[in-house]
């Protein structure tokens, strides 16, 4: 049986965005500021908010939906873990400085990925919840939100959100490995200067 590149890509974007992190890090000139926690913290928050109303389904291998998330942030937008991510991405592009060349490639192939996945994601939907879906998709948009119904909050699960302590340790993780490139190892090739 032949798998979709969708589930694919999927199953393996922590492994393709850790590679990645490895090689911005490689060619970088990291420069610890303000300015990376200004994206960081937001980023960080959008994805505790919303994995407190997604629950464990964000962190499965495969696209799934135990139940379809309306409320919180999906009351706003329908992917609210990727706007999380591009903030989260965009920070990281401001703590590592690499070379312009790396910007636009991880600019370009997150849009990508998430382009890829946020289809796969509501074909899914689509199939599983198929007229309520179809009526969200129709109220909410995909990434930037229309208009603000509330409440933003209730049912909250806080059980849920703290799942996303692995995000946060990923991220504490590369101030630290950008603090010991920058401490320690010399900048490497071309690459390390725009």
């Amino acid at each position: 049986m032949k798998v979709p590149l969708d589930q694919i890509l999927f199953r393996t974007r922590s492994v393709l965005a850790a590679l990645w992190v490895l090689l911005l890090l490689a060619f970088s000139h990291p420069w610890i500021s303000v300015w990376s926690a200004v994206l960081f913290i937001p980023g960080l928050l959008i994805r505790f908010w919303a994995a407190g109303f997604i629950g464990p389904t964000s962190r499965k291998p495969s696209i799934s939906a135990d139940h379809l998330a309306t409320r919180g942030p999906y009351a706003l937008l329908r992917h609210p873990l990727y706007i999380g991510n591009a903030l989260l991405v965009a920070a990281g592009l401001v703590l590592l400085r690499p070379h312009w060349i790396l910007i636009v490639l991880t600019s370009v192939g997150f849009v990508a990925l998430y382009v890829l996945l946020a289809r796969a994601e509501e074909k899914h939907l689509s199939e599983k919840h198929g007229k309520e879906y179809d009526e969200y998709r129709q109220r909410v948009s995909p990434f930037f939100p229309r208009r603000f119904e509330g409440p933003l909050f209730r049912r909250f699960k806080l059980s849920w959100a703290l799942r996303e302590y692995q995000t946060w340790i990923v991220v504490g993780l590369l101030y630290l490995f950008a603090f010991l490139r920058l401490r320690f190892i010399p900048s490497c090739s071309f690459l390390a200067k725009g």
